[in-house]
């Protein structure tokens, strides 16, 4: 029998599940991202809000458990427009590419930072934050990049430009579109040093190349949602 009493985490997706239940995906601290049933949820008036930290609590002997309790451990927060579309989409890749009850402590911080940083940030920042959670989230799964170095462990120099080589790294070519400034960007990671609006497109196309073969082929709903 396993019972866990309030670890936090944060709800994910949610759906309709046999009669008036739900069943609620969940990114936790402890344990991953989980998958939980919420019996007769559907007849309670109290509803549970994604982007908020909450402490929850569940058991049960079989693979599917029952969510037992749960209350909100965080400021109120209301994500409209971009900023819903933004956090909709962090919320499907870690839907998608993190295993259940396989805990990723990193992975659990950087969501959290991400959420409250866009609750907050400037709305001409909420690409470049998104990048980061990309790059963070992606480096704790074992595909990181070193954005310090080239592929021959040269420095990357500020002046110069590279080319991606997929699962590699970045080759200098005189030719290449991305800059030795951009790397050192991206490895910096400094939500007061942001990209240009070209270097970002550049940003997206990359995280997208690198995202592609975890994701398939499957399209995600949310970049339905925001196509630029």
């Amino acid at each position: 029998m396993t019972k866990v009493d309030l670890t936090p985490a944060y709800l994910l997706h949610r759906r309709a599940y046999k009669d008036n239940s739900l069943l609620l995906d969940f990114l936790t601290l402890e344990h991953g991202k989980i998958r939980l049933v919420a019996r007769s949820a559907r007849k309670s008036k109290t509803s549970m809000q994604m982007f908020m930290k909450l402490n929850i609590s569940f058991s049960g002997k079989v693979e599917l458990k029952s969510l037992s309790n749960w209350e909100v451990d965080d400021t109120p927060r209301l994500l409209t427009g971009e900023r819903l579309i933004f956090a909709m989409y962090a919320n499907e890749l870690i839907d998608r590419l993190l295993h259940e009850y396989d805990p990723h402590f990193e992975i659990f911080h950087a969501y959290k930072q991400f959420i409250e940083n866009l609750s907050t940030i400037d709305t001409g920042n909420q690409q470049w934050l998104l990048r980061i959670f990309e790059n963070m989230l992606l480096d704790d799964l074992g595909y990181g990049l070193n954005f310090d170095e080239d592929i021959n462990n040269k420095q990357v120099e500020l002046s110069s430009n590279y080319t991606y080589i997929e699962q590699q790294g970045f080759k200098s070519d005189a030719q290449g579109i991305i800059s030795g400034k951009l790397l050192k960007q991206l490895s910096l990671q400094d939500l007061n040093n942001i990209p240009n609006k070209d270097s970002l497109k550049i940003c997206r196309n990359l995280n997208r190349m690198r995202l592609s073969p975890l994701l398939g082929s499957k399209p995600l709903k949310s970049r339905e949602l925001y196509i630029k």
